[in-house]
């Protein structure tokens, strides 16, 4: 797994995925990870959407394969600003970008500083306003992995087997270092990002369940309506993490909202030139 040094001190690991012709330029997906996860997190996404699409899986800082300062304080804002420093490392100047969970905050963050950077933006339960101390506090009680493994139902849903659970439990979240999860989950707490999403002009798609633990379906809706151009899309289930549990049909959803997106600019930048 290749990484970057992003900026002094803080290099990021990333998987770079292209199936396409080899002597074609396609546009590019950059995919960010939510706590406690990796770029492992969106592995069964990769087959639907490299096949039109370079697709780039960071680690974000702290995470996976990724290094962190000592000082690291893992809010939104300073998780956006990495995005934007991974971008420039590796030479991205423009990109789709799909966040799930807190990763798709950081990306409403980046959105909402970088607007030109982004050609689309897709998120998967992904919340603006922070959600309590109650992860920070079962972190910090009783570690990662059992945390994960004892919240994992909730996050996951009824519909995930006892071998995903497990698997999300022991071979993903579990291997995160305290440091990172207990940081990351301390910082969402009084987290609002609202007050920027009015600067996320790109096409942007919103993807929720039911039944989401995490916020209601209106409550999803209201700040929807704070994008420039925003659609939202909800799924049966009662999983918060939609991305995680149902990755085909949600990258199913992605790329044709990505492709639209595509479709609208081609046909805006012709109309322009006439």
């Amino acid at each position: 797994m290749p990484a970057i040094e992003i900026r002094p001190g803080l290099a990021m690991a990333y998987e770079d995925h292209w199936f396409g012709a080899p002597w074609t330029t396609p546009e590019t997906i950059v995919m960010i990870h939510g706590n406690a996860e990796s770029s492992r997190a969106w592995t069964q996404w990769v087959p639907h959407l490299a096949g039109k699409y370079r697709v780039v899986r960071p680690d974000l800082p702290g995470f996976g394969a990724s290094s962190a300062p000592q000082d690291y304080g893992f809010t939104a804002k300073e998780l956006a600003a990495d995005i934007g420093h991974f971008l420039d490392a590796v030479g991205i100047r423009r990109c789709h970008l799909i966040g799930a969970k807190y990763g798709g905050s950081a990306c409403m963050q980046f959105g909402s500083e970088q607007p030109d950077r982004l050609l689309s933006l897709c998120l998967f339960g992904s919340p603006v306003r922070g959600s309590g101390s109650g992860n920070a506090d079962l972190i910090r009680e009783k570690g990662v992995r059992q945390w994960a493994a004892e919240t994992m139902r909730a996050r996951l849903g009824s519909a995930a087997s006892e071998a995903q659970l497990e698997w999300w439990a022991d071979e993903l979240m579990g291997k995160t270092a305290q440091r990172s999860a207990f940081s990351a989950s301390a910082a969402r707490i009084d987290m609002t990002l609202e007050a920027g999403l009015s600067r996320i002009t790109a096409p942007t798609l919103i993807v929720t369940t039911t039944e989401s633990g995490l916020q209601s379906v209106e409550a999803v809706k209201q700040y929807a309506k704070q994008f420039g151009d925003a659609r939202v899309l909800v799924l049966p289930g009662d999983s918060y993490h939609i991305a995680a549990v149902e990755p085909e049909l949600c990258a199913r959803h992605a790329l044709a909202f990505i492709d639209e997106a595509s479709r609208r600019r081609a046909a805006h930048a012709a109309r322009a030139a006439e």
